[in-house]
């Protein structure tokens, strides 16, 4: 009987080890479909319907909420972030708030840095990324940061809500959109390498050091998840010129949007440089040059062109598309 019970324990253990052996790779087979995407290309009868998609009174409303100053530790900075997380959430994303202290060139700041994912199960994500602090220049005068970056947090959260409908139908079952709105990209004083990007270095040093999953090993971790990032800043402006810095041709993101925009007929550090210095693909879609508002009194509604911002903003919902495989 002893015999038989060691003889069943070995068979058994022997599938076992075979079983985990087996399925050890498939934990990692997002990393192959990471390495060999494809981007979709879309006929113009469908790029036309992404572009319907487009509601100038909805990024209007999710503008006005955003368009305040908002420097970090003011009740206008808490306002916003309390709206561009009920907004993620009445959208279907699940949302994460992390609040962390430091200690900075004017004492000890609180930040919070907002994460809303689809689908937070699946492993890989295509990122769309800004900031929602505004510089704080009190007491000399209020700024409201229209282009730096209340338009470019306005844009993601309408990205979200025009695929709203068509989101969940992607080819790409193993990639989901992630939304980051980061605090604290501002300095409190002269921009320095330590006094800046306070929401994406901490997030950057957070993301490295969990694995992915955590129950596998090591050998992965959150940060490698991240397809793409994409940082939205400085857009808004009449008259902008956009370059697409740091390209990456195994991703063919930076011919994916110049052939986007022909289809449809239309420096300093930020928050992708951590990202960036871990090896993450970067796409930073930035004013060039800056506008001449830039940090100044003027960064207001005022001189914001609508139609240059709808133009964009139709170009970078038919990319995520694109970029997710969704099925039209």
């Amino acid at each position: 009987l002893m015999l038989l019970f060691f003889e069943m324990f070995l068979i058994f253990g022997t599938l076992f080890l075979f079983s985990f052996s087996f399925c050890e790779p498939s934990q990692n087979n997002w990393k192959l479909t990471q390495a060999t995407h494809q981007i979709r290309n879309y006929e113009q009868e469908q790029l036309l319907q992404l572009c319907a998609l487009s509601d100038h009174e909805r990024f209007r409303n999710y503008l006005k909420y955003i368009l305040i100053p908002r420097p970090v530790g003011s009740r206008n900075h808490k306002k916003v972030q309390e709206f561009i997380t009920q907004s993620l959430e009445a959208l279907g994303y699940k949302v994460e708030s992390t609040t962390f202290t430091q200690q900075t060139v004017v004492g000890q700041k609180t930040f919070t840095n907002i994460v809303g994912t689809l689908d937070p199960l699946i492993p890989r994500r295509l990122i769309l990324a800004c900031h929602y602090d505004s510089k704080d220049f009190r007491p000399n005068f209020e700024f409201f940061g229209a282009t730096d970056s209340a338009v470019p947090c306005a844009m993601l959260l309408d990205i979200a809500a025009s695929l709203r409908n068509v989101i969940y139908n992607r080819k790409s079952k193993d990639l989901t959109l992630q939304l980051i709105f980061f605090d604290g990209e501002e300095s409190f004083r002269e921009w320095s390498d330590t006094d800046s990007l306070y929401g994406s270095r901490y997030m950057v040093k957070e993301l490295e050091k969990r694995p992915y999953p955590e129950y596998y090993s090591p050998r992965s971790r959150d940060l490698d998840r991240i397809d793409l990032f994409v940082l939205l800043d400085l857009i808004g402006a009449k008259g902008s010129t956009f370059y697409y810095h740091y390209p990456y041709s195994v991703l063919n993101a930076y011919t994916v949007l110049p052939e986007t925009e022909r289809q449809l007929k239309a420096s300093r550090n930020y928050d992708h440089l951590p990202f960036l210095e871990k090896g993450v693909r970067i796409l930073h879609l930035i004013a060039t040059p800056f506008p001449s508002e830039w940090h100044t009194v003027k960064d207001n509604e005022d001189i914001l062109h609508f139609p240059t911002i709808y133009n964009i903003l139709s170009i970078l919902r038919v990319f995520t598309a694109k970029y997710l495989n969704v099925n039209l």
